[in-house]
């Protein structure tokens, strides 16, 4: 096979087998083409567009995928919703909407911080030291000292 110099040489092959998204013709009259030719060629063939993607089953079934574990903004409305399936059609619909959407598992989540769970099972001492909230500290004063001596000299 002799490789083609110029594009006028295809005529119009190159073209309709590019408008027709014939691949394998568009790649053979393609390759006949010598690498000079590619470098500076005089048609810009189209980007197909993405074939449309098959939905999902999870989308079919209208199904969120697995969702994070800490609470997010829709979570109240999703737990009212729950409420009101668990009041008006009973524990059935409560269920099958508590395991089509979960619940968040963990309801505040700082992944700088401790977990929950840990935060949760510490002491207030610890909880306020963690905030770092300063201690108030009263201010010594020499005088009151005086006060509290001659308190102290009454009773001996």
């Amino acid at each position: 096979m002799i490789p083609l110099v110029n594009e006028w040489q295809l005529q119009s092959q190159l073209n309709q087998a590019l408008q027709t998204h014939h691949r394998a013709d568009f790649s053979l009259w393609l390759a006949m083409l010598s690498p000079a030719v590619e470098e500076m060629a005089q048609f810009f063939p189209t980007p197909l567009a993405d074939e449309p993607k098959k939905p999902t089953l999870y989308q079919q079934l209208g199904v969120n995928p697995q969702r994070d574990y800490a609470m997010q903004e829709d979570d109240v409305a999703l737990f009212d919703a729950q409420h009101q399936a668990l009041v008006a059609d009973g524990y059935a619909q409560w269920r099958l909407m508590s395991l089509l959407n979960p619940n968040a598992v963990v309801v505040r989540h700082d992944p700088k911080k401790l977990s929950a769970d840990v935060s949760e099972s510490l002491s207030f001492h610890t909880k306020r030291r963690l905030s770092a909230t300063p201690l108030s500290m009263p201010t010594a004063d020499p005088t009151l000292m005086y006060d509290m001596l001659q308190h102290m000299s009454a009773m001996n």
